[in-house]
């Protein structure tokens, strides 16, 4: 493998792509991981040209799933003995040596290389610059050095909405002509299957209300709660409705926690921890309504998996939100849980809202696809050789 990759960078003509697929092969994937997956996953449906060539560089073998390569694309395992360091030891001595045409990583954290390679990197959000308060210290030091290193090294930086490039015009003071808005799609394939084997399993019935994500400050997961508690109040004894946390702790649950031991609504709320994708799906497809109450997101796909689930949308009115849901979901301002109290009673008292929401949310969904993303990603590539 080592010889023809040498042969194929040094060969006159040839093009060849190297793209960081650590985060696409890991097991149990979250937003940037499931991005880099069903990027990697579409690119592949696209022809490649004359001359071109793509390795997909990973620390351990690909999965069988990502592993199905087609012609003109190869796995390189690079090996790295240490928890730390792979992206900015391992990888970039290899491309060091096999200099390849351009090297794709999909999140912020690039190697330190020569200029002879071109480099292209997304950036997801920055969150961590707008809200610093809703981040570790140690993270949001480590986020803010490889988001300026990224965006001082690559040539392009590819974001998922305009919110997120309008920030870093605005924050870093990059040019327009660096950044480059390539919306997402939904991760989860959300078929409207028979949820009840799901339901029974963690014992839900069918009325409850669902928000997936970590749980943690920037999830803004207490106000959603205090939103929940005023809706319970004014539903009286024997309301059926419950709200449903999935995912795992994260910064800020201690807090989170502490508010939620003491709620008054808590024997209606469960926590379910991590779920598998098709578990999610199930649940997404019978919840009355998504709940997304983020205080901050770079794109939010779990707005376009409530729409393709067919389930009513409830999110925060933020700029990403705004530009990804439109009209096709009920938008509330992060802090106000008097709003997302009532959000939810509009939501189960009148049955004509609910399914024009779910109507609307099926038109907008259908504008997106990993098809897309991936032509936009190739032609970001391209225009680099």
């Amino acid at each position: 493998m080592d010889a023809e990759l040498n042969l194929l960078s040094n060969t006159k003509g040839l093009v060849m792509y190297a793209i960081d697929a650590s985060s696409a092969n890991k097991q149990r994937r979250t937003g940037v991981e499931n991005y880099a997956r069903d990027l990697i996953q579409a690119m592949k449906s696209h022809p490649l040209i004359e001359g071109e060539r793509v390795v997909l560089y990973s620390p351990t073998p690909l999965d069988e799933t990502l592993g199905e390569l087609p012609e003109g694309w190869s796995s390189s395992v690079l090996n790295w003995p240490f928890s730390r360091g792979w992206m900015a030891g391992r990888v970039r001595w290899e491309v060091m040596r096999k200099k390849p045409s351009v090297l794709f990583v999909p999140a912020q954290a690039i190697p330190r290389v020569s200029k002879q390679v071109k480099v292209v990197t997304t950036i997801h959000d920055v969150a961590f610059a707008r809200r610093p308060d809703l981040y570790d210290p140690k993270v949001r030091k480590r986020l803010k050095s490889v988001t300026r290193h990224a965006l001082k090294h690559s040539l392009k930086v590819i974001v998922p909405s305009q919110a997120t490039a309008d920030d870093l015009l605005q924050i870093y003071r990059t040019s327009k002509e660096h950044v480059v808005v390539t919306p997402l799609a939904p991760s989860i394939k959300m078929e409207q299957t028979d949820a009840r084997a799901t339901l029974q399993h963690y014992r839900l019935g069918a009325n409850f209300f669902l928000t997936v994500g970590r749980l943690e400050a920037k999830k803004n997961i207490t106000t959603l709660i205090k939103g929940f508690e005023l809706f319970k109040s004014r539903r009286g004894v024997g309301d059926p409705f419950e709200l449903v946390l999935v995912g795992e702790p994260g910064f800020g649950y201690e807090e989170i926690d502490k508010y939620f031991q003491h709620s008054s609504a808590k024997e209606a709320i469960r926590s379910l921890g991590y779920v598998p994708d098709d578990q999610v799906g199930h649940l997404m497809t019978a919840a009355t309504a998504y709940m997304f109450p983020s205080w901050y997101e770079g794109f939010g796909i779990p707005n376009l998996e409530a729409m393709s689930a067919g389930t009513a949308l409830i999110s925060s009115n933020i700029p990403a939100h705004r530009e990804v849901v439109a009209d096709a979901g009920i938008l509330v301002p992060p802090n106000e849980a008097e709003g997302w109290a009532q959000a939810m009673e509009k939501i189960v008292r009148d049955p004509a809202i609910r399914q024009g929401l779910v109507d609307k949310g099926k038109e907008r969904v259908a504008t997106f696809s990993w098809e897309r993303t991936a032509q936009q990603t190739w032609e970001v590539l391209r225009s680099l050789v």
